[in-house]
C-alpha cells in the first residue's frame, strides 16, 4: 500500500518488521528501517528503566525495544518534522503510547531537564562521511551523513543524557569506529564493546555496534560479532533469528552487567 505523496520526498509506504509482528509506515526514499536498525534494537538488554532514542527516524529502533522489552520506558527524539509525524503515527499503530514517548528535538541541543536521567541511550546516528557523494534528498542526507566533529558531538550528547554507569550503544560504519571509540575515552566512559557485522565471512566488517558506560573504568572487548550473508547472498541462520526478534547478547568479558 502506498500513499499519494503529501510533498516533496514525503511519498511513504506502509511495511512490517521483525516477522511482521511490527508494522511501520516509512518515507519511501530517505532513511529506511532495515538490518542496522534490527540489529542495533537486538543488542539492547535492560530489565526495566529509562532509554533514549537519539534520532528515532520513523521509529524502528524504538518500536523493536518497547516490542521485547515490556518494562522499559522509551523517549524517541527525531528532529525531522516529517520522520517525527510518522514516528507518532507508528507508535499509536502499535499500541506503544503508553510505553513511548515521541519528542521533535535536536539530539546536540535536548532539554537540560533530560540530562543524566536514562539509564540507556541508543542511537543510529548519520554515519556516512560528509565528504562522500551527498544525496540529492535533503532528507536523506540529514539522515545519512556527518562531519567527524558532528558525530563526535553524538556521542558526546548520548553521554550527557545518561545516568552515571548507564550505557550508551551505538552502530556505525565501521571505518568510523575510530571517532566514537576516541569520544567515548575523551568522555570518561568505559567498558567499551565491540561487536562487528561482517556482509560475508570473508569480508571485512561493514558495521560496528559499539556499546559502553559512562563514568566506568575498564578495558575495551572485541566480541565475535555476526555474519549476514552465506556465500548465496540469503542472510544466515543467526541473521534471520535476529531479523524475526531474537535478541543479541553484549556482554564485557570482565561483567555481566548489561543495564
Amino acid at each position: 500500500m502506498t500513499d499519494k505523496p503529501l510533498a516533496e520526498d514525503t511519498e511513504t509506504t506502509d511495511d512490517s518488521f521483525l516477522n511482521g509482528q511490527i508494522q511501520i509506515r516509512q518515507l519511501r526514499s530517505g532513511y529506511r528501517i532495515g538490518t542496522d536498525a534490527v540489529m542495533l534494537a537486538a543488542t539492547i538488554q535492560m530489565k526495566a528503566g529509562r532509554l533514549l532514542d537519539m534520532g528515532a527516524g520513523v521509529g524502528g529502533i524504538s518500536l523493536a525495544i518497547a516490542h521485547r522489552l515490556v518494562d522499559t520506558q522509551i523517549t524517541a527524539a527525531e528532529i525531522d518534522p516529517v520522520s517525527h509525524a510518522l514516528l507518532t503515527h507508528n507508535i499509536a499503530l502499535n499500541e506503544q503510547r503508553a510505553r513511548i514517548r515521541s519528542l521533535r528535538a535536536d539530539i546536540l541541543s535536548l532539554p537540560p531537564v533530560m540530562a543524566g536521567s536514562f539509564d540507556h541511550v541508543v542511537s543510529n546516528p548519520p554515519f556516512h562521511h560528509a565528504s562522500d557523494s551527498p544525496s540529492r534528498s535533503r532528507r536523506r542526507t540529514l539522515a545519512h551523513y556527518e562531519t567527524d566533529e558532528r558525530l563526535g558531538e553524538w556521542v558526546d550528547a548520548g553521554l550527557a543524557a545518561l545516568k552515571p554507569k548507564g550505557r550508551l550503544t551505538m552502530i556505525v560504519r565501521a571505518d568510523r569506529t575510530d571517532i566514537i571509540m576516541a569520544r567515548l575515552r575523551a568522555g570518561g566512559a568505559g567498558e567499551i564493546v565491540l561487536f562487528p557485522l561482517w556482509s560475508y565471512q570473508t569480508s571485512p566488517a561493514i558495521r560496528i555496534i559499539i556499546t559502553a558506560r559512562k563514568a566506568v573504568k575498564g578495558a575495551m572487548a572485541v566480541l565475535p560479532g555476526l555474519v549476514l550473508h552465506t556465500t548465496t547472498g540469503a542472510l544466515t541462520h543467526e541473521a534471520q533469528q535476529v531479523m524475526k526478534g531474537e535478541s543479541v547478547q553484549l556482554a564485557h568479558p570482565a561483567t555481566t552487567h548489561l543495564s
